[in-house]
């Protein structure tokens, strides 16, 4: 609230603006000179007007804080980001930095508005000679990276809005994933069983079988594989993260930590794979690598999560299979678990999603397939005349 002292025959209005990057409490003042012929009665109604609109303008944020978005970004990172977000999410933000600061890092917080924003979504959008133009997702995502941080600064009182929210961001254009059909995915499981190497055989056989997200697959170890009772738990997952190669962190969200009952064919495989590095190990001597990954490189090592999607890539090339990015046969899952007659209850659960409308969200169009074969089936068991 602001507050108002005289100062001989003018007024001084002050109002508190928040805080600066340092803590320091910042304080804007005006200063309000009455005109000779104004009684006392006016000059405490026009002061008290004056006061209202010096505090309006402050707090709308027109002097909210004189720090650069790229100063900002800063302290939103040491502050903020690093204590709250996953690795992850971190990583994929951070990628993000110098493009923002091309396009606004100059640009003091207090002076980013709508129109700001709405000028970086169309460069975004359009591209220039260092940057190519990107997707209505990949926008977003910026915008969403930007309100992260114009977020931090209104919880310290350094803004008193967020203009993001307002933005107007490209609608995004939902498009089929592609998969293999069930007879493609056969053949490629054979081609895979009579030329792959066991390693690969095993990961994309579980991956198939078990529809679990890439992380999840390569930060198994066998600790979490249960041969008597034919059951895989993930409750962790290995992240690729810029400049600091691979780290194990836990899954994508709480509901993602799970236990799948798989078929029996999966842990012969599985088991195939642990014989295989038990002779490695042997042959290797002390160039092995011990660990408890299920999935490892030629040495032992942890492969990275990047590695199966390079095998795959080279594999369907060598054997003129149709290419599909691995987190397809995650698709591929949950397509025939729908197929089957599975429930949505039962859909999020096997795939970890946080909540059921995810599951909806994603696999709409193979639920809307479901129910009508079920409608079908009703149908074919009546004539109508």
């Amino acid at each position: 609230m602001a507050t108002i002292r005289q100062r001989g025959d003018s007024y001084q209005i002050r109002v508190s603006c928040g805080y600066d990057t340092n803590g320091k409490q910042v304080i804007r003042t005006k200063s309000w000179k009455p005109t000779a012929n104004m009684t006392a009665k006016q000059i405490e109604k026009e002061l008290n007007r004056q006061a209202v609109m010096f505090e309006d303008a402050c707090m709308n944020g027109y002097m909210a804080s004189t720090v650069k978005f790229s100063e900002f970004m800063e302290r939103w990172k040491k502050e903020y980001a690093e204590k709250n977000m996953k690795l992850t999410t971190i990583d994929t933000m951070y990628r993000k930095l110098d493009r923002l600061n091309e396009e606004i890092g100059h640009l003091r917080i207090d002076k980013i508005n709508r129109r700001t924003i709405q000028g970086l979504i169309q460069s975004l959008l359009d591209g220039n000679k260092n940057h190519k133009p990107l997707c209505a997702k990949s926008v977003k995502d910026y915008v969403s990276f930007v309100s992260s941080i114009l977020n931090y600064a209104i919880k310290l009182d350094m803004l008193s809005n967020n203009p993001c929210r307002k933005a107007n961001i490209p609608k995004i254009k939902k498009s089929e994933r592609e998969i293999y059909t069930l007879e493609e995915a056969q053949t490629f499981i054979n081609r895979l069983i009579e030329k792959a190497p066991i390693l690969y055989q095993c990961y994309f056989i579980l991956a198939i079988y078990s529809g679990f997200r890439r992380g999840e697959m390569c930060g198994l170890t066998w600790s979490d594989v249960d041969f008597e009772n034919h059951i895989i738990t993930v409750n962790k997952a290995l992240y690729h993260i810029t400049n600091k190669g691979a780290i194990v962190d836990t899954p994508k969200s709480a509901t993602s930590n799970r236990s799948l009952k798989l078929a029996d064919e999966i842990f012969g495989y599985l088991q195939r794979l642990k014989d295989f590095y038990e002779n490695e190990k042997i042959r290797l001597g002390t160039k092995w690598n011990e660990n408890d990954f299920v999935f490892k490189r030629a040495d032992g090592s942890v492969i990275s999560p990047l590695a199966p999607n390079e095998w795959l890539h080279k594999f369907c090339k060598q054997e003129n299979l149709k290419y599909v990015v691995p987190h397809s046969f995650r698709h591929l899952n949950a397509s025939l678990l729908i197929e089957s007659g599975a429930s949505v209850k039962t859909v999020q659960a096997c795939l970890g999603h946080s909540d059921a409308t995810t599951t909806l969200n994603i696999y709409a169009h193979s639920f809307a397939k479901a129910q009508a074969k079920a409608s079908e089936a009703v149908a074919s068991n009546f004539k109508l005349a």
